[in-house]
């Protein structure tokens, strides 16, 4: 069983909330893309509320969700989802854990930490390059971001599960308050990043995951 469209987005997205620093005015876009780079390497852990939109491309709707989200390196992730429904998502470092309350369900992919990481997004849990896996641009679109901000575009230069990124940045202090992902299927998932805070000192113990007793547990099957 593979991860849907959503969940995929999920773990390509956990990046772009590791991108706060000091910067200079006129930079060109393979600058704030090193900005970027050099805060991700020099951060250990962050966690934010979010605000994610949805939209299915083949059903022509947007759905709506919230909630926070915490990550720490290498390997660790969480998305608590609030509204409309509670769900979690929880990386340990060995697993990804998907649990929904309402439908008693668990689903257990227990080769997550390499096989779902292509190349594109190593840099997530600390390895590889933003400018050395992606053409880096400024982006033409004029309905995101504003005076204040950069709008950085990024292209996959190898084969990944999606077409393109964007980033939002703050001018001020290159905090990455919005992000776009476009999937192959012209789905598009924006999230909207609040209450960012960096260097917390998130436990290890914030990304255990413990099966509830008595739900149904969906083994997701081992990949070569």
């Amino acid at each position: 069983m593979k991860l849907s469209g959503p969940q995929t987005l999920l773990v390509l997205l956990a990046a772009t909330l590791l991108c706060s620093v000091a910067g200079a005015k006129d930079l060109d876009a393979g600058q704030v893309a090193d900005k970027i780079q050099k805060f991700y390497d020099s951060t250990k852990d962050f966690q934010a509320a979010f605000q994610q939109e949805y939209f299915s491309k083949a059903l022509g709707r947007k759905k709506t969700s919230s909630g926070f989200i915490y990550i720490k390196k290498p390997g660790k992730m969480r998305w608590d989802y609030k509204q409309p429904r509670a769900k979690h998502f929880v990386a340990d470092g060995q697993a990804l854990y998907i649990y929904d309350p309402e439908l008693e369900q668990v689903m257990v992919d227990r080769n997550f930490s390499g096989s779902q990481l292509t190349t594109a997004i190593s840099f997530l849990w600390g390895r590889g390059n933003l400018k050395d896996e992606f053409k880096v641009e400024f982006s033409k679109r004029a309905d995101l971001g504003g005076s204040g901000h950069y709008v950085l575009e990024l292209l996959p230069k190898k084969n990944a599960r999606f077409k393109r990124l964007t980033f939002v940045v703050d001018k001020k202090n290159f905090q990455v308050v919005e992000t776009l992902v476009v999937d192959p299927g012209d789905n598009i998932n924006h999230i909207f990043f609040a209450k960012v805070s960096i260097n917390v000192g998130l436990k290890d113990q914030s990304f255990e995951f413990k099966i509830p007793e008595g739900v149904e547990v969906i083994e997701m099957p081992k990949r070569p």
